[in-house]
């Protein structure tokens, strides 16, 4: 490995293995919102341009 001035003790701490616990029912909820208020931000802009709204 190249010396980039990181030990190998830490290597892994910047994503190299997956150590992230399973999702949770909050997070899941949570990408859901996120994904829905996306959804309609990019349809309210779409209709906008496309001259249906205004």
């Amino acid at each position: 490995m190249a010396d980039l001035g990181i030990s190998h003790t830490h290597v892994n701490q910047y994503g190299s293995e997956r150590s992230k616990k399973p999702a949770t029912t909050r997070s899941k909820v949570h990408l859901v919102l996120n994904a829905a208020l996306v959804t309609v931000a990019f349809a309210f802009l779409a209709a906008f341009v496309c001259g249906i709204i205004g």
